[in-house]
Parts: C-alpha cells; sequence; structure tokens
C-alpha cells in the first residue's frame, strides 16, 4: 500500500518537470519567421528555405528560386540567431545552401557557425525525396567540429495534403546540442486560404523516448497577409511556447514577423523576422 502514494508523487514530479523548461533554446529552433509563428510545425510545408535544415524534401514541392534572410532574438534568456538560405527548386532536381550563427546555453554559452547543403528530387508531384549534409562548429562550454546528414521524404496524395518523414542528425558526433531525432509531419490546404501544420518529434537518446508536439495554422488574408498561430509542448527539452505572427507577400517575396511567448521555466521571449525573395 505504501508504494501507491509514492508511485503517484513520482508522476506528479515528473510531469510538473515537463511543464517547466529548464534549459535554453537550442540548435532545433534555427527556423525562420513564418514556422516559429506557427509553433515549430513547419516541416511538410516547404515554401521557404527553412527546409533545407529541416525537411529536405520539401525543397521541390514549389517550383521556385528563394532567397531568405532571418534574424531572431530571445530577450531574458540570451538566446539568437541569424540565417541566410537560397534555394533553386525550378527543376527535378532541388539544391539549397543556408548557413547560421547562433549563440545560446545560457550561463553555458556556446557559439555556433552551421553550414548547410541540400539536394532533392521530386517523381512528378506525388513523391519527393532530400538529402542534407550539415556541418557544425560550435566553441564555448561544448566544442564541436563535426559533418552529420538529415534526410527526408515527402508525399504528396492530393493538392490539400502533404505527409512527411524525416531523420536529422542520422550521423552520430557525439554531442549534447547535435543529437538525433526523428519528424513526422503533416500539412493540408483548405480553400487556398487556410494551412494547419502539425510535426511530431520523437528523440529515442533516452532509455524511454521523448516527444515534442508542435501544431500551427496560417490564415492567408487576400492572398496577401499571411496570420499565424502556434502552440509547442516539447517534452525532449522541457519546454511549452506559445506563438504568433503576421506576415506580407506579393508573388512569393515579402516580410514575416513573429512572436513567442515560453510558459513557465525560463519566461523566455523570442522576437523573429524574416525577409525573402522568390522567383518563378
Amino acid at each position: 500500500m505504501t508504494r501507491t502514494p509514492l508511485l503517484v508523487l513520482s508522476l506528479a514530479s515528473s510531469l510538473a518537470f515537463a511543464q517547466v523548461g529548464t534549459a535554453t533554446p537550442d540548435l532545433r529552433d534555427l527556423q525562420s519567421s513564418r514556422n516559429m509563428a506557427m509553433g515549430g510545425a513547419y516541416e511538410a510545408l516547404g515554401y521557404g528555405a527553412e527546409a533545407i535544415g529541416g525537411n529536405p524534401a520539401a525543397m521541390s514541392l514549389f517550383k521556385r528560386y528563394r532567397i531568405e534572410a532571418s534574424g531572431s532574438w530571445d530577450v531574458p534568456q540570451g538566446y539568437g540567431f541569424g540565417t541566410l538560405g537560397i534555394v533553386d527548386a525550378t527543376h527535378d532536381v532541388s539544391a539549397g545552401l543556408s548557413y547560421h550563427f547562433a549563440t545560446f546555453g545560457g550561463a553555458e554559452r556556446r557559439w555556433a557557425h552551421i553550414t548547410t547543403l541540400a539536394v532533392g528530387y521530386a517523381f512528378g508531384e506525388l513523391i519527393h525525396i532530400g538529402l542534407t549534409t550539415r556541418h557544425h562548429a560550435i566553441v564555448g562550454a561544448s566544442n564541436a567540429n563535426s559533418v552529420t546528414l538529415n534526410a527526408g521524404v515527402l508525399a504528396k496524395p492530393t493538392q490539400w495534403l502533404t505527409l512527411g518523414l524525416s531523420g536529422h542528425n542520422l550521423i552520430a558526433v557525439y554531442n549534447r546540442d547535435i543529437t538525433r531525432y526523428f519528424v513526422a509531419s503533416v500539412a493540408l490546404r483548405i480553400l487556398e486560404q487556410l494551412t494547419p501544420a502539425f510535426d511530431l518529434r520523437v528523440d529515442f537518446n533516452e532509455p524511454n523516448p521523448r516527444l515534442a508536439y508542435h501544431a500551427g495554422v496560417e490564415w492567408l488574408i487576400a492572398q496577401t497577409v499571411p496570420v499565424r498561430l502556434g502552440y509547442q509542448f516539447d517534452g525532449i527539452a522541457n519546454h511549452q511556447y506559445i506563438s504568433a505572427g503576421v506576415g506580407w507577400y506579393t508573388e512569393g517575396s515579402g516580410v514575416d514577423f513573429a512572436y513567442r511567448h515560453e510558459l513557465g521555466g525560463q519566461q523566455g521571449q523570442l522576437l523573429s523576422l524574416t525577409l525573402k525573395l522568390q522567383l518563378l
């Protein structure tokens, strides 16, 4: 009988820990403003250069040439990064190149330079595959100079449904900032205006798998002004966020802004801005 109260207390403490973040954002948070606003649910969307470091198969979903620059800063936590990405998806074989500079880690400060090269191929409109090579150069409390791989596949059975699966850091480099995880993603396109998306991240680096849930929605007003909302429950890094954003674009070029607020934990408040140019 004495085991029951102990079991209840143990379960309660585990749930409380899962709801309160104790670490700062990490290298999995290197996303554009659109993705930040949608709770980090982006791997099945494929509209921007974030596909280079997300699911590289998504680069070929839209036959366009894309250039993007993003910057994000979390004021209370001193976490920030800048990104420049270029994607050429005008042919069946697509290619992308991106560079990130990030500072993160709180008291255990690290500075990361990340260079990513991705290629993808489209089998018509139904199946898309992609492969990414990523180089990490990290200095500070945790050092790294390593190369790893991401890989992904997307299926688009209809114009309104996209399903994806990707693996990240598939080459083990034994660094706490570069861990292996997998993502299953889905996105819908409703009446050319409403885009809900969901990503599920799974981390097998502990005896029990850890999960992160990302959900978001985008409403495109007058084909020009996107309004976005998102929610993220990260059981891998123990964070919980709500987010929102707005943008403006014409023919794919424009600007996006996002705000992400942490619930509990370190009370993070992240601002993000993306400038993008897209050519048919």
